[in-house]
């Protein structure tokens, strides 16, 4: 079937079909693995689908959306979701968004060349549990206690400014800010290619407040926009760096280091149950942190009904 056939039909569905009065709302924050959202709210698919893009400028303030029942739906790391079905909110997963394969980084100063040498060294670190995950295992794997290192919690966008004013030696951050690290000498000493499986963003959806029906559309919506971005780089990916705020180089950097959720790679992680061992991994991590209260119950967030495009 020609590409722009199935796009008519997905869209015929979304205007087509009976149409819930309510809208469902999105919680999202700037991020390239939500990519194919952002670009159906700007062509306009989404509004044909009763469904709204809430734009939050931190995954902190998504978090909050959806515990206070501002939205439906959300975009949150595997870690997030996991943290907020153990607090005791509805939280089922529609589909995996992308696996980072390098877009996570732990960067520091050229003097530190090995994992080890951050102790007693300052680390930036946002206030989210991506951050504190991340935190955990780079200190798992340097072989080093949380008190053998300072912690600054400071927002990404403070990184930077830190580091050049020797605040911190290190910081946690995103692959797209390579280069603005290397103009003050600093570099990759860790990303997430060394955590295969544990850095996943994930659509997840309160079963209370949405349909099948919405949950289907969402899900096909999701799948037909990133074909579409896959096919028309050229052109979406300009719209991309506008509504992301990403510069051409930012964008292919974190592209490159994101694995993303097309239907294949969905169906895969169920398929083989690897999704299910990456959340039992995750899920049994986050405890013994206590960086959750108890343990999320998994079963109620993998539903048996989602392969492929179909489901």
């Amino acid at each position: 079937m020609p590409r722009f056939v199935a796009i008519a039909l997905i869209l015929g569905l979304l205007a087509g079909c009976s149409e819930p009065k309510d809208t469902v709302r999105i919680g999202a924050n700037r991020w390239l693995g939500y990519a194919p959202l952002y670009l159906a709210d700007d062509l306009g698919w989404m509004q044909q689908g009763h469904l709204r893009l809430v734009e939050y400028p931190h995954a902190t303030g998504v978090l909050r959306g959806y515990r206070n029942g501002m939205l439906d739906a959300a975009l949150l790391t595997l870690d997030e979701a996991l943290i907020l079905q153990s607090s005791g909110q509805p939280v089922e997963i529609l589909l995996v968004a992308d696996v980072s394969t390098g877009a996570d980084v732990l960067f520091a100063k050229r003097s530190i060349t090995q994992l080890s040498e951050l102790r007693g060294k300052q680390i930036g670190v946002e206030n989210s549990a991506l951050g504190a995950y991340f935190l955990s295992r780079t200190l798992d794997l340097a072989k080093l206690n949380r008190t053998d290192v300072r912690v600054l919690d400071m927002p990404i966008n403070e990184h930077l400014t830190a580091l050049q004013n020797d605040q911190i030696d290190a910081a946690i951050n995103f692959a797209s800010a390579s280069l603005d690290f290397a103009e003050l000498n600093a570099h990759r000493l860790l990303d997430s290619r060394a955590l295969p499986n544990e850095i996943v963003d994930v659509l997840v959806i309160n079963p209370h407040t949405i349909t099948s029906e919405q949950a289907k559309r969402l899900r096909a919506l999701w799948f037909t926009s990133l074909k579409e971005w896959q096919h028309q780089r050229a052109s979406h990916d300009q719209r991309l760096e506008r509504r992301l705020g990403l510069s051409q180089n930012e964008l292919e950097v974190t592209l490159s280091g994101l694995q993303m959720g097309d239907a294949t790679l969905n169906q895969q992680l169920v398929k083989d149950g690897e999704l299910q061992r990456s959340m039992q991994r995750l899920n049994q991590y986050l405890f013994s942190r206590q960086l959750q209260s108890k343990p999320a119950n998994i079963r109620q967030m993998l539903p048996n009904s989602c392969q492929g495009d179909a489901c």
